[in-house]
């Protein structure tokens, strides 16, 4: 039994997540899968390409040089480097989940060698760098405390007509699909995702997705309820 005098809660890990947006006969669609019902967090469940941010997405930007316009108080980051890791995060994680990946050509990098996993390995071999601006944050959103697993996750949307690649999976995700805005809150999501495709929703309505918003939202839980504080 859940016991709040006594129980201490674990600090999030960061993580970071795109919502890849599609538009096809005047219609909008994101990228989902479903986690596999093995997974120790969330299982069963439609989720946006993301994940945990590795040590390879802090060092490998010595290769890349990279910058962003992103403020640290916005995305809450500790630093510049880590805002990056955050954003490069997301970018590994899409490719390594859905076989996408957000980058342009530039042939000087090729060659490079440095101590990374096998996914900027593969970047460097084929002279991708990471288009980081390509990003567009989103918000973010932290696990309640009375998880144990819990994440401290920043979600950004990018154009589907920015990435390269066909659509496969590694196995962290399955029935990796297009799903269209409206239908994908019918599917089984976390109250966060349904939020985040609501804000979605009526962004592409007003016409703003892709456009610099005043306040960005962090949405958690409190007393077994929504709470959504607007960063700015």
């Amino acid at each position: 039994m859940f016991n709040k005098s006594t129980y201490k809660a674990t600090s999030p890990r960061d993580a970071s997540s795109v919502i890849i947006v599609k538009k096809y006969n005047n219609k909008t669609f994101v990228l989902m899968g479903k986690r596999p019902e093995k997974s120790k967090f969330m299982p069963g469940i439609y989720v946006f390409p993301g994940g945990s941010i590795d040590q390879s997405d802090y060092r490998v930007n010595k290769l890349f040089n990279l910058s962003t316009k992103i403020k640290r108080n916005l995305i809450k980051s500790r630093s510049n480097k880590h805002t990056i890791a955050i954003m490069l995060a997301a970018i590994r994680e899409t490719a390594e989940e859905c076989g996408l990946f957000l980058a342009d050509k530039n042939k000087s990098i090729k060659g490079k060698k440095y101590v990374l996993n096998n996914t900027w390995n593969f970047f460097l071999e084929n002279s991708l760098v990471p288009s980081i601006n390509s990003l567009h944050y989103f918000g973010r959103a932290i696990t309640p405390s009375y998880l144990k697993i819990r994440f401290h996750a920043r979600f950004f949307v990018a154009s589907f007509d920015d990435f390269s690649g066909k659509i496969k999976t590694n196995g962290e995700l399955e029935n990796i699909d297009w799903i269209e805005i409206n239908k994908a809150k019918l599917l089984p999501i976390a109250d966060v995702t349904e939020f985040l495709i609501n804000r979605l929703i009526k962004l592409t309505n007003e016409r703003l997705l892709f456009k610099k918003n005043k306040y960005y939202p962090m949405f958690t839980r409190r007393n077994n309820k929504e709470w959504i504080k607007w960063d700015q």
